[in-house]
Order: structure tokens, then C-alpha cells, then sequence
């Protein structure tokens, strides 16, 4: 099994992530991750973001992801950098004040 960099500095991983939070703009009201596998055992990371309910907007949403994907790939360099390979899951922030939980604890 490869480990990631990510795996190893975790803490140079954070505040790379941290780093980028502000440049998100408005669309992204919280952003966690996790580090594991994927499906296939690579080693992956796993971005948990939840969108404010005006990215939610169906006129909205692809435009949205888009572009924080976008800017998290640029200011990261996934694979190269960390070698994860990363995903993406959003929860709109009404859907998440119905869960009464913090994002994907």
C-alpha cells in the first residue's frame, strides 16, 4: 500500500487547507475532511463541505462546486503534492440544520 504525504504530515496538510478556507468565498459555510482509502485502496482524501443555501440553488449548485473544486485542486495539488486522490460530498446548509449534527462527524 502507498502512503500519501498527506498521511504522514497531517499537520502541514491542515494548514495548507486552512490557508485556502477564505479564498472559497461565501459558497462554502464549513469544510472538514478525512484521509482514508478509496474503493479502490488508494489513498484518498475526502472533502465534507456545506454549501450556504444560495450555492445550494439548482441554478447555482454546478457553478458552485465547480469552482471550489477548482480552487481546492489548484491550491493543493492533490495527487502531485500529497498523493491522495481527492472527493467531493456537499450537504446545502438547510439539509444540514435538519441532521442537527456537525458536518459528517
Amino acid at each position: 500500500m502507498l502512503i500519501g504525504k498527506a498521511f504522514i504530515h497531517r499537520e502541514e496538510l491542515d494548514q495548507a487547507i486552512n490557508n485556502i478556507r477564505p479564498e472559497l468565498g461565501p459558497y462554502v459555510v464549513d469544510l472538514t475532511y478525512t484521509l482514508g482509502e478509496d474503493w479502490s485502496g488508494d489513498p484518498a482524501i475526502f472533502f465534507r463541505i456545506v454549501l450556504s443555501d444560495e450555492a445550494s440553488r439548482r441554478d447555482r449548485l454546478y457553478k458552485a462546486t465547480s469552482e471550489i473544486e477548482n480552487a481546492i485542486m489548484q491550491r493543493l495539488e492533490d495527487l502531485e503534492r500529497w498523493g491522495v486522490l481527492p472527493y467531493f460530498s456537499y450537504r446545502s446548509q438547510a439539509e444540514q440544520a435538519v441532521l442537527l449534527e456537525k458536518p459528517w462527524v
